[in-house]
């Protein structure tokens, strides 16, 4: 498995999101969201994961590992990701964006020390973060359905399909390739990467905890924050089909 893959273990908790999405009274019937039976379901046992495993893994990380050693951690798993950011970056035909990417992972996979270390972060040549899923977003193609998953949490059809795409991109993925002896040290860096996200999201529990549909406000964050990555933070204002009929009723 990917870096990316057991990165959407801790995708389950897409919390840091929810203080930023706005939910709308009718969100309950999210038409995004015609599985939403089966999705609940999935959601409560990534949560019932999450509160007897996931977190207090995280916790304890926090607690007893230095800052500076997470912060490297952090890095080398960031750095990682640099191909994909790469790739989808030029299939969206962001030239600038992609080169930089490329260059942020030659820098920091040598000068950086296999990326425990941000120097090109402290060149000004700042992280440019796509997937496939946001690519076939700005190509034009639908979000589709909301889809929960078990273990990966949160994502779209659109996201599902691009998913194997950004495995398929990200260096660690053949890291082990073939190495069956070698599967403990790929297990242990999948288990540390889902450990280093889970505990970024540490700060945003509270969020959830007043929120009053968990399942509809991780929901709707995480659809709201696909759209503003597709859109690179510029999403169309859609209006509502209804208002222009109301107006074209009084006149």
């Amino acid at each position: 498995m990917s870096a990316h893959h057991k990165g959407l273990l801790a995708s389950t908790l897409t919390l840091a999101l929810v203080g930023c999405a706005v939910v709308p009274p009718n969100a309950g019937d999210n038409p995004n969201d015609p599985l939403e039976g089966i999705n609940r379901q999935t959601h409560a046992l990534n949560m019932t994961l999450d509160e007897y495993v996931l977190h207090p893994i995280a916790q304890s990380y926090v607690d007893y590992v230095p800052e500076p050693v997470r912060d490297s951690v952090h890095n080398a798993y960031g750095n990682l990701r640099e191909p994909r950011n790469a790739i989808n970056n030029l299939l969206q035909g962001k030239v600038t964006q992609s080169a930089v990417s490329v260059a942020r992972f030659l820098i920091n996979s040598t000068v950086g020390i296999v990326g425990l270390f941000d120097v090109a972060g402290y060149m000004n040549l700042e992280r440019a973060p796509e997937d496939f899923g946001q690519t076939l977003g700005s190509w034009g193609v639908p979000a589709g359905p909301y889809i929960v998953w078990p273990l990966l949490g949160p994502s779209t059809l659109r996201d599902t399909v691009g998913y194997p795409f950004d495995v398929a991109a990200d260096p660690s993925t053949y890291l082990y390739w073939g190495e069956s002896d070698l599967i403990p040290y790929s297990l242990a860096q999948g288990a540390l990467y889902v450990v280093d996200t889970r505990a970024g999201l540490l700060a945003t529990d509270a969020m959830l905890a007043t929120a009053v549909d968990p399942y509809v406000a991780v929901r709707e964050a995480y659809l709201q924050n696909r759209e503003f990555e597709v859109w690179d933070g510029n999403p169309p204002i859609v209006f509502p089909v209804d208002e222009f009929e109301d107006e074209d009723n009084e006149n």
